[in-house]
């Protein structure tokens, strides 16, 4: 029977439990959640803190399981954080479903929160049923090696105490210490692929009455970690060798002998480009494995492919980029409020300098209004600048394409109009109307100009 010792005593046959660690625990308000945080509050020797995510999916009943998390939290002696989203008009917008939304929303924000306020880990309720699932899942996708370890009990910072205790213990544990918890009603929804098979085919088989039914799980979940273990140390050099550039957003994959190595070493490779970035822990389906490996052709270059989680893969000249999109939007703005915006590839600076100095420099713009007249946006389809003083116009899409701006930031790359018009692409042109007058620069003066700072693989 779960208790808090026997928890206490597997705990510390971990790799991962130290005391004095800095737990932020997720807690939804529902069963697994609120016991995993009553176990952890019985032990003296952890600092714990609670964060609960607000989908808004359901009204009344997303605001009543938010009050019930944080009035948990207080009650064990708690911080309680809380984030708050619209998940439906996320998700609406980057074309997911909720369940992949809430998901990738829910861990990022966790992990920034963990990073913002110096916490170790994150810890979340899953059990092993949730195991289970998860293998059978990934075996009816189709998602290889990979699939078969299942959930880790530690991984990118998100750790999982209660993966070696299953549902049933976990409602006797709750019934036993009298815990009161929220029901998501969404969670019978047998729509959800987790749902079908948590209603219909797990008490058909039954697991909580045959002890060889864990063991049976446990020692696929065992075999598919040692053989992704063999697999990832094969990818080292790999990893070395033609993985050019990784970023939080991004990871590009060169060419290399990639087409060459053994299937499933591309099959891990291309999964932990799309783990690194998705923060999703399973792998890829076999269909959009095989998707990717059409990617290796010449003649593929240019062609996109669309992943779960919002991530977009493209092949250009030199290697396959896998990307997240959302994570490179970014708000229009008025240069006056500049200094409170935060972009994801590129960053600016309000500057007075003598004009002589950088006058010839696309990456500097000279203005000569009021900050609040500017107004910086992302490009879009359709926009053109004039280039000469005949009042040619070229397609901003053409003089990014000149410019070698990598074809993953296009969609975001910014641009600066005045008066509706635009009148700097930053880093490569600025309209004739844009620039500074010959008077000006024969008089030398100290001029106010913004400065652009791309980061590196902006352009090709």
């Amino acid at each position: 029977m779960l208790s808090i010792k026997l928890f206490e005593k597997y705990l510390r046959t971990t790799h991962w439990y130290k005391p004095g660690l800095k737990l932020l625990v997720a807690c939804s308000g529902g069963l697994d959640s609120s016991v995993l945080l009553h176990l952890l509050q019985g032990l003296t020797d952890l600092k714990i803190d609670v964060i609960h995510f607000n989908h808004q999916l359901r009204g009344g009943e997303s605001q009543a399981d938010q009050e019930f998390a944080e009035q948990l939290g207080q009650r064990y002696g708690c911080q309680v954080h809380i984030v708050t989203e619209d998940i439906q008009t996320f998700a609406k917008k980057h074309q997911l479903s909720l369940e992949e939304a809430g998901s990738l929303r829910r861990k990022r924000a966790f992990l920034q929160k963990m990073s913002e306020l110096s916490y170790d880990l994150v810890a979340t309720g899953q059990h092993f049923d949730d195991q289970i699932e998860t293998i059978l899942i990934n075996l009816y996708l189709g998602t290889g090696i990979q699939g078969l370890a299942g959930i880790a009990e530690l991984q990118d910072q998100f750790v999982r105490p209660l993966l070696n205790f299953s549902q049933f213990e976990i409602i006797e544990y709750a019934t036993q210490q009298k815990l009161s918890y929220r029901v998501d009603q969404t969670n019978t929804d047998t729509r959800f692929l987790r749902n079908n098979i948590r209603a219909k085919l797990l008490p058909y088989l039954n697991p909580d009455n045959d002890p060889r039914f864990k063991a049976l799980f446990q020692g696929v979940s065992q075999m598919g970690k040692r053989l992704n273990e063999k697999l990832k140390g094969s990818i080292d050099v790999v990893d070395n060798n033609d993985i050019r550039a990784t970023k939080e957003q991004k990871i590009s994959l060169g060419m290399g002998k990639l087409p060459d190595y053994f299937s499933p070493i591309q099959k891990m490779i291309f999964d932990r480009a799309f783990q690194t970035i998705s923060l999703m822990p399973q792998g890829l389906s076999s269909n959009h494995f095989k998707a990717l490996k059409s990617l290796y052709p010449q003649s593929a270059i240019g062609r996109y492919i669309q992943l779960p989680a919002s991530v977009t893969v493209f092949r250009d000249r030199h290697q396959i980029t896998f990307i997240l999109g959302s994570a490179f939007e970014w708000e229009s703005v008025p240069l006056s409020q500049l200094k409170k915006m935060t972009f994801p590839f590129f960053q600016f600076e309000l500057s007075t300098l003598p004009i002589a100095d950088h006058i010839e420099n696309p990456n500097y713009f000279w203005y000569e209004h009021q900050l609040d007249q500017y107004q910086l946006r992302m490009a879009v389809q359709g926009d053109k600048m004039e280039t000469d003083g005949n009042g040619r116009r070229t397609a901003i899409s053409q003089i990014l394409q000149e410019a070698h701006v990598a074809p993953h930031l296009k969609n975001y790359y910014p641009v600066l109009i005045y008066q509706k018009e635009i009148v700097w692409v930053p880093g490569i042109r600025t309209a004739p109307a844009g620039m500074i007058s010959h008077s000006s620069i024969k008089e030398n003066k100290v001029k106010h100009c913004i400065r652009v700072q791309f980061q590196e693989g902006t352009f090709e």
